[in-house]
């Protein structure tokens, strides 16, 4: 907001300047010109600090990402270690790690006032990293102030809304997958039809996946509706989505594998 008061101010300034020498029209010239001029510069210097502070959360993902790389390595070669210990290991020190990025985000408050967006794209950057340690209150608490365009993270508005039974579910799944297309649709035509297949909708998931052919040619997708057209429900699966699918926690994979879901 302040970009746009002060490049506003600048250019009025400039326009009555030139008042003395020059037309009206070339006073509204100039005008335009010092505004644009201000709100590129401004915005480039606004940039560049939030992308030092996006750069340091990279890190931070990176380096607990090859840690718990390397502890996961350890217990895959060290047979008859307890399963369940090691997975609450890696889980506390994914949820640690995801906790310092979310601090880590706080630098970025001070230049909300100078970005109008800012503040809703870093909500939507906690949204997400709230929703990879499973703390849902917080993700629902935030998902009302969420720029919601990334499939991944409309993905998780779609999954709370399943989990809570809302009934604009339909509606908001419609609005948003016409938007994406080929690999981007995939999650979320994958997404959809699995909760219809749960709700006994199969015949709606087939022909839901019938239209998803014309814009993605996903294996998954493919695979799902032969499998439906055939009356194969039971086999019905979208474990081919990998880690996408497995990041939205309504699923387990069979052989459960604690990873971090990084976004940047």
């Amino acid at each position: 907001m302040l970009t746009l008061f002060i490049s506003l101010i600048i250019a009025v300034a400039a326009g009555f300047a030139s008042s003395f020498d020059l037309t009206t029209v070339w006073c509204v010239f100039n005008g335009v010109v010092v505004f644009a001029v201000c709100w590129i510069v401004i915005g480039l210097l606004i940039r560049r600090k939030v992308n030092k502070v996006n750069a340091s959360i990279q890190e931070i993902m990176a380096s607990a990402q090859a840690k718990i790389n390397r502890k996961m390595n350890a217990f895959q070669n060290r047979p008859g270690a307890n399963v369940k210990s090691v997975q609450k290991t890696l889980e506390k020190e994914q949820a640690a790690a995801v906790q310092e990025a979310i601090n880590a985000t706080g630098a970025m408050e001070k230049f909300f006032k100078w970005n109008i967006l800012l503040k809703k794209q870093i909500t939507t950057m906690r949204m997400m990293l709230y929703y990879q340690i499973r703390d849902f209150a917080k993700v629902d608490e935030l998902l009302p102030g969420c720029l919601l365009f990334d499939p991944r993270a409309i993905a998780f508005k779609l999954a709370r809304m399943y989990k809570k039974n809302d009934p604009k579910l339909e509606k908001f799944f419609r609005k948003k997958v016409k938007h994406c297309k080929g690999e981007n649709s995939a999650l979320l035509y994958g997404l959809y039809s699995w909760i219809l297949v749960k709700q006994g909708e199969a015949d709606k998931a087939f022909e839901l996946l019938t239209a998803a052919r014309k814009k993605t040619d996903n294996s998954t997708i493919v695979e799902n509706r032969e499998k439906l057209a055939n009356g194969k429900v039971k086999h019905f699966s979208n474990s081919g989505l990998g880690e996408l699918w497995y990041s939205l926690y309504l699923e387990e994979p069979k052989i459960k594998q604690q990873r971090m879901h990084r976004r940047f």
